[in-house]
C-alpha cells in the first residue's frame, strides 16, 4: 500500500492574481479587489504588492486607499474567477483523481498512488505550478505531508509560490514550534484561553494531558489535542460540501427603508438557494448579519426544522431573524445571509406533498433561469432593488458583492 501523502494547494492572492493574469499591465502593481477606490466596502483580496503597503483582507476600502494611493482598485467579476478555478481543477485532476476542492482557489490532493509517476512530490508540485501559471497566470503555493492538517499548514508558510514538503520523520519537530493559532479550530477565543494559561506553541499544547485539554476547551478539546500531536486521519474527499455558504453586500447609501433591506436580503437568499441546488446540497442553519452606519454589527442564527435548499423557506427564517433582532435607530449599511450545517441533499427528506411541490417549483425556476438568465424569475420583494442597482441576465450588479460566495 502506498504511503499516505497529501498535497494542499492554495492559490496566491487568488482574485488579484486572476486580474493580473487577465491584464498584464497590472502585473507588478498593487491590486485591490473589492470595490472602487474610496467606495464603501472592504478589501476582498490584495495582491502581494498591495500587502507590502499594509493592505489586509477585510480592511475598509477608504483606509486601503490612504495606505496605498497608487493601488488599482477593482470591483471584481466572479464569472472570471470561477472560470479560472475550473481551469485549475482540470489541471489537478490530470495528476490524480483523488482531489477535494474546498473552494475556487483551494484543494487537497491525495498523491500517494500517483507520485511515483513523477519521481518526487516536490517535482510533481513544480509541474502543477508551472502548468497553472502558463494556463491561468495564477501562482500557487504547496504544502505536502502525511495528513491534511500538515499539508494545509505547510502551504501557508512560504507564500507566494512556496513548496514545503514535511516528511514523516520531521512532522513532530515541524509542529512543535508553531504558534497555536496555526491549528485548525483555534480562533480568537480559543487562543485567548490558551494564552491565559501561557500556552503559546503547538508543542506546549501537545504536552498537556488529553483530559486536561478537553476540560479547558470543551468538546473540541479532544480534536485539538489530537491535531497538536499530529493525529489527523481525515481522508481526501472527492465531493466538496462547504461548511458555509454566504452572500453579503453594502448599500450604496445607508438606509432605513425596510422594504429595500428585506428585498436585498431576499435577493441574497435566492443566490444562496440557487448555489445549494446547483450542488445538490441543503442547509439547516440560517444566519443574518446587519452592519449599521455607526459601524457596529449584529448577528443571529437559527436552525430550520429540516435542511432545505428552498429560497422561500430559507428567507422565511431570514425574515423571522430580522423581526427578532432589536434594530437600533440607526440606518443600515451592510447586510449578509449565510447558511451552515450544509449537507448532501437527501431524497428521504422530501416524502410529503409540500416539499415535493417546492422541489418541482424550484426545478422549474432553475430551468427558466438556466435558459433565460437568473433574473428571468425573481420574488416580488426583490423588485425594490431595481431603483438602486443595474442588472443583467446574471442578476443585480451589487454595490459591493461578496466575492467569496
Amino acid at each position: 500500500m502506498a504511503e499516505r501523502l497529501i498535497m494542499h494547494i492554495d492559490a496566491d492572492a487568488f482574485f488579484a492574481s486572476v486580474e493580473q493574469g487577465f491584464n498584464h499591465q497590472l502585473r507588478g502593481r498593487p491590486v485591490i479587489v473589492g470595490g472602487e477606490a474610496g467606495q464603501r466596502g472592504v478589501v476582498h483580496t490584495a495582491s502581494y504588492e498591495a500587502r507590502a503597503c499594509g493592505i489586509r483582507t477585510g480592511m475598509p476600502l477608504i483606509r486601503a486607499k490612504k495606505l496605498c494611493p497608487r493601488a488599482v482598485f477593482i470591483k471584481g467579476d466572479f464569472a472570471h474567477y470561477r472560470a479560472v478555478g475550473d481551469s485549475l481543477r482540470e489541471i489537478y485532476l490530470r495528476y490524480t483523481p483523488r482531489v477535494e476542492f474546498t473552494s475556487l482557489d483551494d484543494a487537497y490532493l491525495d498523491i500517494g498512488d500517483s507520485v511515483h509517476l513523477f519521481g518526487s512530490p516536490v517535482y510533481m508540485a513544480r509541474e502543477i505550478r508551472r502548468e497553472a501559471e502558463e494556463k491561468t497566470g495564477v501562482s500557487l503555493s504547496f504544502g505536502i505531508g502525511g495528513s491534511k492538517m500538515i499539508a494545509r499548514i505547510a502551504s501557508g508558510l512560504d507564500k507566494p509560490r512556496g513548496i514545503n514538503h514535511i516528511t514523516p520523520e520531521h512532522e513532530k519537530a515541524f509542529l512543535r514550534e508553531l504558534a497555536v493559532e496555526h491549528l485548525p479550530g483555534v480562533g480568537r477565543r480559543v487562543k485567548e484561553k490558551l494564552v491565559d494559561l501561557h500556552i503559546f506553541t503547538v508543542g506546549q499544547l501537545a504536552a498537556l494531558p488529553r483530559l486536561a485539554v478537553e476540560q479547558m476547551l470543551g468538546k473540541n478539546g479532544r480534536t485539538l489535542w489530537k491535531l497538536a500531536n499530529g493525529i489527523d486521519e481525515r481522508e481526501v474527499e472527492r465531493k466538496v460540501v462547504p461548511r458555509q455558504i454566504s452572500r453579503e453586500t453594502s448599500f450604496p447609501r445607508d438606509t432605513g427603508d425596510e422594504k429595500a433591506i428585506l428585498g436585498g436580503l431576499q435577493y441574497l437568499t435566492e443566490r444562496i438557494a440557487r448555489r445549494l441546488r446547483e450542488q445538490s446540497l441543503s442547509a439547516r442553519t440560517v444566519g443574518l448579519k446587519l452592519g449599521y452606519a455607526d459601524f457596529s454589527r449584529a448577528a443571529r442564527a437559527k436552525s430550520l426544522e429540516r435542511a432545505s435548499s428552498d429560497g422561500a423557506e430559507i428567507f422565511g427564517m431570514v425574515r423571522y431573524l430580522y423581526g427578532q433582532m432589536r434594530l437600533k435607530r440607526v440606518h443600515i449599511r451592510h447586510i449578509g445571509v449565510s447558511v451552515t450545517q450544509v449537507r448532501d441533499k437527501s431524497v428521504q427528506e422530501t416524502l410529503f406533498d409540500g416539499p415535493r411541490r417546492a422541489e418541482a417549483l424550484n426545478s422549474a425556476v432553475d430551468e427558466l433561469r438556466e435558459r433565460f438568465g437568473f433574473m428571468a424569475v425573481m420574488p416580488a420583494e426583490t423588485l425594490q432593488l431595481k431603483s438602486r442597482y443595474r442588472n443583467d441576465a446574471h442578476g443585480y450588479i451589487l454595490h459591493n458583492p461578496a466575492l467569496t460566495r
